[in-house]
């Protein structure tokens, strides 16, 4: 074979990994929150097709980390069934010596010209363009919330600090922290912006840890002017890595830095250091709401602009209706709606909304799991009052309930053991441990006692009783 003909290969083999690329995008969006796609992604490229090795690359530790740990058997799937053949996907960071195939060489990032130390990798995550105060619909639940984020968008550090934002998934909290980080960062160009997650801030404590980094990723989170951290929540059962977010946030609040923070509950709500918790609560706490069905309407409607569409008040109307606590799920039914219409290239009518949308969007998700709902749900079936459970007494009607409440959390959570006792009011790894096997018996042994179990079990996990 010629080397023309050799070349012809390769080229072949690239343009059809692009389109097999750009194939498992589609389905990606589909699947992927808005932010999490965009910036972990769309940002990432596949640059080569070695006999059966496909190379992606990235531009960041925390994305090839996010890739690999969550969607890579999905990307996989998608690659092997529009190539048509077995295939191994490897995660790449775009640094480094190789060579980037003409090909694509115009999508990537530019390589730099020698190997970056560890720390100067951004520990910010990227802030999503599309997340800003012009397209976020105010309403009644959201009020407070949104002027207080104004405020501090306006005067970072001078009021409101902390800032914390709470309320449950798809409601905006993220809208608002994205839209702070966006008019601080164009009107006061000096001031250091940096946009975490629970998680990412775990995955960089533990990868310093690791490489013995520690004072590295201390001096770069030190010298933050603007935190915004999102779902705060994520750090529950991690002890090691709270206990450093908790001198964290004390060196940058105590230099008189903004903090935001976001989290699916009040910290009141949250199984944290009590430490923790007292700095949250000493600064200004808003609650976002589900947005009652005029706000639903004005967002579906804000959002069918933004996407070119246009829908009839009786479409919107059914939809708001459909949907009633969750934006992000509003904006995926408008999506799946437009995608259905362009393909059966038809228009959008009420029936055609009644069909499509009421079979994906018609039950409501399963509840997240956590150590307060297990403990409301064993106190309604045992009927004990949730401070005896998380309390002191021994009596035999306390003692069981507290050890069900301990065997659930291990089972339905990823909490830790020494987490769980936190969480049951202060009780020691071993306590957990010891009440856990005790049900664990008492299951194995009693076919009555096990259907019990199952039956709360479901509840809590928002199966069928």
């Amino acid at each position: 074979m010629s080397d023309q003909q050799l070349q012809l290969g390769v080229d072949d083999a690239l343009i059809a990994l692009q389109r097999a690329w750009e194939h498992a995008l589609e389905v990606l969006a589909g699947q992927i929150n808005k932010p999490s796609f965009e910036s972990w992604i769309r940002t990432a490229k596949p640059v080569s097709l070695d006999g059966d090795l496909v190379r992606i690359v990235t531009n960041s530790r925390f994305a090839k980390h996010w890739l690999e740990s969550k969607h890579l058997p999905l990307i996989k799937e998608i690659l092997e069934t529009h190539l048509q053949r077995s295939l191994r996907v490897r995660v790449d960071l775009t640094e480094g010596d190789h060579d980037e195939p003409a090909l694509m060489a115009d999508k990537l990032p530019a390589k730099p010209k020698s190997r970056p130390k560890p720390d100067d990798e951004p520990i910010s995550l990227p802030l999503n363009s599309q997340y800003n105060f012009d397209n976020f619909v105010v309403g009644p639940t959201n009020r407070l919330a949104h002027a207080c984020a104004m405020a501090i968008a306006e005067r970072p550090g001078k009021t409101y600090n902390p800032l914390f934002l709470y309320g449950g998934a798809g409601l905006g909290k993220t809208h608002l922290m994205h839209a702070i980080g966006h008019v601080v960062s164009q009107t006061m160009p000096d001031v250091r912006v940096a946009y975490v997650s629970g998680e990412a801030f775990t995955y960089h404590y533990i990868t310093s840890l690791r490489e013995h980094r520690t004072a590295e990723f201390r001096r770069q989170y030190r010298s933050i002017d603007l935190w915004l951290v999102d779902d705060i929540h994520f750090l529950i059962g991690k002890e090691r890595t709270e206990e450093e977010f908790f001198h964290t946030y004390n060196a940058i609040h105590d230099m008189g830095k903004q903090i935001v923070l976001t989290s699916d509950r009040a910290p009141k709500d949250l199984e944290l250091d009590a430490r923790l918790l007292s700095r949250f609560q000493a600064g200004m706490l808003a609650d976002i709401s589900p947005p009652d069905l005029e706000t639903r309407m004005a967002i579906l409607q804000s959002k069918a602009q933004c996407e070119n569409m246009t829908l009839s008040d009786d479409v919107i109307l059914y939809i708001a209706k459909l949907i009633r606590s969750n934006i992000r799920q509003l904006e995926g039914a408008l999506i799946t709606l437009h995608a259905y219409a362009s393909l059966m290239k038809t228009s959008v009518t009420l029936s055609l909304a009644e069909e499509v949308l009421s079979k994906h969007f018609g039950e409501s998700a399963p509840p997240v799991v956590d150590a307060q709902k297990v403990l409301q749900e064993v106190s309604r079936k045992f009927n004990v009052e949730l401070t005896d459970l998380k309390g002191k007494c021994r009596t035999k009607d306390i003692v069981g309930p507290r050890q069900v409440a301990m065997y659930l959390m291990r089972e339905l959570t990823d909490y830790s053991l020494p987490a769980i006792g936190k969480a049951i009011g202060g009780k020691d790894h071993t306590t957990v441990l010891h009440s856990c096997k005790r049900i664990e018996q008492k299951i194995a042994s009693d076919k009555g006692f096990a259907s019990q179990i199952g039956e709360l079990s479901r509840r809590i996990a928002g199966g069928q009783g």
